[in-house]
């Protein structure tokens, strides 16, 4: 059997030679045979590049810190853009605020607060929204970095004293201002004194998700932990992860899912800008007063590695991946879990797949040399004849496992809604989009409706830039396959089919042979508000491409 299939390999090359040509036949070699090995051997590489770039950090800090320098007026300039807050809205009371606006008039920077170990406040104006006040008896010493509480031209900032660390002083400068600039949802820098190596930056007015937390009985603060016997043989590592568990089993009652997700958004975000914040932990993140958003503050352990390829940067985020995963209960996905799916861990089964998947970083499933269908043939055929689609919302009619959608999508269309009845390939569609995300780091607007084709004229879909239906049209009845191509004559200019004149394949009913070819489709298509039908039949290939348009 072991030499039968041997035989059988060996009788395919010429096909996959002479349908995906000498020069993509040489690539997919690669990504099925080399890139998977090289991959394995990335977490060891990424290793020794850390080592070489700390230390080439610490040979250059005094460069970089001469550079930024340089750009202190555009730092403060840009940071104006972001989040920021007036004083008037920290809720002081009245008489304090006016006490605090007339010192504000005499003096640029008045210090109003102070902020310990836990993020409680002493504060010098009275109680402030969304703050934990105490008195200076039970004010608990930092362990890091000094933080107080800053009115700079009537907005409220936090000062960071570094105590004379340049390299946390620059690697939280660098981190706000780039994801600052990105969009991301961080405090924006207010001032920098880079005689003294302190920072000013925006004060985030809500709930610390570790005090939300704590106050339900969660044993997350120092002042708590110090005292409390079930800490007090634990070892660092130990302390932490009883910490994680402490904060996990009353989570939801803090957040929701809706909140998780955005939040993961947010580390999406900052890993697109090429940055890692390494520390991921409840009293990191801030649920923003207004807007119930999740805000992410402390950036003084981030990684800038905007300068690496994408592999590696995909075996990095893993590393913040797995620690939101551990303190939210989520499943979100890195490269090993992917890994295990794939290879039908988890009751996950990969042998039932109809359109073979290359999702990138080595990660594939079925045979994607093959061109009739999923990847092979959206490089041999479909990303050659698709117009362009930058920007297009597209119907895609049978969409299976919507890896098809998928290539449009990062090819540059909008938005795409799929039309599949089976849920099994919606299932396996559901987790090829998560994939995705994963593999590019982005968001992509798929959404599958649960339907039979033929109920679209009911669905009030809306207008579309295209509709495609790939091997998928023909299993309709005659009636039902004419009326759906003249609704979608009325919601589109351009409508893609693909034929299939394949005879081997078994068909219940033998008026689908029929139905599938290119004769049938054509005329289908002019008698139903598709005038002009292009074929696309290369030499050999079963599965030709009609491109019809309704423009007169």
């Amino acid at each position: 059997m072991g030499a039968l299939r041997r035989l059988k390999k060996i009788r395919r090359i010429p096909v996959v030679l002479r349908t995906n040509g000498l020069k993509h036949s040489i690539y997919l070699v690669y990504i099925c045979g080399i890139l998977p090995n090289l991959m394995n051997l990335y977490p060891i590489y990424l290793k020794f590049y850390l080592k070489v770039q700390a230390l080439r950090r610490k040979y250059l800090l005094d460069r970089e810190f001469g550079y930024w320098q340089s750009k202190k007026e555009e730092l403060v300039m840009l940071g104006r853009r972001g989040y920021r807050l007036k004083i008037e809205h920290l809720g002081l009371d009245q008489e304090k605020l006016e006490v605090l606006i007339k010192t504000q008039q005499k003096q640029p920077e008045v210090l109003f607060a102070e902020i310990d170990q836990d993020g409680f406040l002493v504060s010098h104006f009275g109680p402030i929204r969304n703050s934990p006040i105490i008195s200076n008896e039970d004010f608990l010493v930092r362990k890091g970095f000094k933080l107080e509480v800053v009115a700079i031209d009537g907005y409220v900032g936090v000062k960071k004293d570094y105590r004379g660390n340049k390299l946390s002083f620059l690697t939280e400068l660098k981190a706000l201002h780039c994801l600052g600039l990105a969009g991301c949802n961080v405090p924006s820098i207010m001032d920098v004194d880079f005689d003294n190596l302190r920072l000013t930056f925006s004060y985030i007015l809500g709930a610390v998700v570790r005090e939300e937390l704590a106050k339900r009985g969660a044993v997350l603060r120092d002042r708590d932990i110090e005292n409390n016997p079930d800490f007090k043989f634990l070892n660092a590592k130990e302390r932490w992860l009883k910490r994680v568990q402490e904060g996990k089993r009353i989570l939801y009652d803090v957040v929701d899912p809706k909140f998780v997700k955005s939040l993961f958004n947010e580390f999406k975000k900052i890993h697109a800008s090429g940055f890692l914040m390494n520390d991921i932990k409840y009293g990191n993140i801030i649920i923003e007063k207004e807007s119930g958003k999740p805000y992410l503050i402390d950036f003084e352990l981030a990684s800038d590695y905007r300068n690496l390829g994408r592999h590696s940067l995909r075996i990095l985020h893993d590393g913040d991946i797995e620690k939101f995963n551990l303190h939210f209960n989520a499943e979100m996905l890195t490269y090993k879990s992917i890994r295990e799916k794939i290879k039908g861990s988890n009751s996950f089964s990969t042998t039932d797949w109809y359109a073979p998947i290359y999702f990138g970083a080595g990660l594939r499933i079925g045979p994607i040399w093959d061109v009739d269908t999923g990847y092979g043939r959206w490089h041999y055929i479909l990303k050659k004849h698709f117009p362009p689609l930058t920007g297009k919302r597209i119907l895609d009619l049978g969409a299976n496992n919507a890896f098809n959608s998928m290539q449009m999508l990062k090819y540059g269309a909008q938005e795409i809604i799929g039309i599949e009845l089976d849920s099994k390939y919606i299932t396996q569609g559901n987790f090829i989009k998560e994939v995705f995300e994963w593999v590019d780091n982005r968001l992509y607007n798929f959404k599958y409706k649960q339907a039979d084709m033929k109920d679209i004229p009911r669905m009030n879909l809306g207008n579309f830039d295209l509709v495609i239906a790939l091997c998928s049209l023909y299993y309709l009845d005659d009636e039902s396959l004419s009326n759906l191509i003249h609704y979608i004559s009325t919601i589109t200019g351009t409508f893609i089919l693909q034929c299939n004149n394949d005879k081997s394949i078994r068909r219940q009913d033998s008026h689908t042979y029929e139905k599938a070819s290119v004769e049938y489709t054509v005329g289908a298509l002019n008698s139903n508000g598709f005038p002009n039908a292009k074929v696309i039949a290369p030499k050999g290939y079963t599965r030709p491409l009609v491109v019809a348009t309704n423009e007169r």
